[in-house]
């Protein structure tokens, strides 16, 4: 049996150990990233674009100081017009064409870093496609889904999950889409963009820097098939491990058996001559009265009429055992071979049969000697 535990604990270190392989791959696949800044890092192109309301009448302005490092920005929003605005933006297309927009449709969050040189309130807008809606030319037609973000001087890191943005109330009207209708779709995305607008200070120099802009993904789905997979090696394991448990049983058994068959061939002891009288006497007693119950040592000693420790001499110079040893390897041999000789054995009435009254003690008398209760000496007889 040591052989077998040696093995199987080889076989499952190995398993733990190709569980956690397994684990940090599956990891891996589950949570995903994109990392659109710095830009080279990026395996999305996209390009930084501004727009301002100078369009609608406004005198807002902006401009970009670097977009390859981070995507930093400054901007002084004027009170010419109602609702002045400034977007900074990533843009994985122009507007006019819907063959390079972005899917992002597979990310579920975003994270980055951010610091302004005054304390303001920004937006986080996606523009994407609405098929309903959006002419592609038009760029206020991309229905956006937004966000609401903070800022001060100090870096801090915000992170905005894509699956709950909200599409604002004023593109609302101005698309003429009603207001309980908050879908949007980030399979095709016209940009990101960074807006600084009247919910922040106005005729006031600002400056932002976005960084270490990262889009970030799960798929579940690798954790399934990575919980089944486990459950098959798992399960394989287990179903290995009792049937190699069940051959080291049987070997190990049979091994014991033939060992001491010598010493417990009580038939040849009764025909068999011995040199010493009296511990042929012993040997020839113990090999016809092992089944009887009330056999002790006490009792061979009345019967035979030799003291209890002449015969343990004797037994010891002989056998190597001491009389109560000797005795129980002799029960628990014929109890071994009935147990695997009957069609149904009943443990109970076989520990009777080879003198043990108490059938608790002969089945821990029994595991002590081959390594498994009478029950699982049974079952294993039977899977041979």
């Amino acid at each position: 049996m040591l052989e077998f535990y040696r093995k199987a604990i080889a076989v499952f270190l190995g398993l733990v150990v190709l569980t956690a392989l397994l684990g940090y791959a599956c990891f891996d696949l589950v949570f995903f990233s994109n990392a659109l800044l710095p830009a080279h890092e990026s395996s999305i192109p996209w390009k930084s674009r501004i727009i301002t309301d100078q369009r609608m009448g406004g005198s807002s302005s902006v401009s970009v100081i670097d977009d390859i490092y981070s995507l930093d920005f400054e901007y002084r929003l004027s009170n010419a017009i109602k609702y002045p605005h400034v977007y900074t933006m990533l843009a994985f297309a122009e507007p006019g064409s819907t063959e390079n927009l972005a899917d992002l449709s597979r990310f579920t969050t975003t994270t980055f870093k951010v610091k302004c040189s005054a304390r303001n309130v920004l937006g986080f807008y996606v523009h994407t496609f609405d098929k309903n809606v959006t002419n592609p030319a038009d760029f206020p037609s991309y229905r956006i889904a937004s966000a609401l973000f903070s800022c001060h001087e100090q870096w801090s890191d915000v992170e905005i999950d894509l699956r709950y943005l909200k599409v604002p109330r004023w593109w609302q009207d101005m698309a003429h889409v009603d207001i309980s209708n908050q879908d949007y779709w980030l399979n095709q995305v016209l940009a990101i963009s960074f807006v600084a607008s009247w919910q922040g200070a106005a005729d006031t120099p600002a400056r932002v820097k976005i960084g270490e802009l990262t889009l970030h993904g799960r798929n579940w789905r690798y954790v399934w098939f990575f919980g089944g997979l486990l459950a098959l090696i798992w399960i394989g394991f287990a179903g290995w491990l009792f049937r190699r448990y069940t051959r080291s049983l049987i070997v190990e058994v049979e091994n014991k058996l033939k060992k001491d068959r010598p010493l417990i061939a009580y038939k040849k002891l009764t025909i068999e001559p011995h040199r010493n009288k009296e511990k042929s006497q012993v040997l020839h007693f113990m090999a016809t009265q092992y089944r009887n119950p009330d056999m002790s040592l006490e009792f061979a000693v009345e019967s035979l009429g030799i003291n209890r420790t002449k015969i343990n001499e004797l037994l010891k110079d002989e056998l190597g055992m001491t009389f109560g040893t000797y005795l129980n390897k002799l029960r628990l041999a014929e109890a071994a071979r009935l147990l695997s000789q009957q069609d149904s054995p009943n443990v109970a009435e076989v520990a009777r049969q080879v003198g043990y009254i108490n059938a608790s003690y002969f089945n821990k008398l029994f595991k002590s000697e081959y390594g498994c209760t009478p029950g699982t000496f049974i079952g294993v007889q039977k899977s041979e």
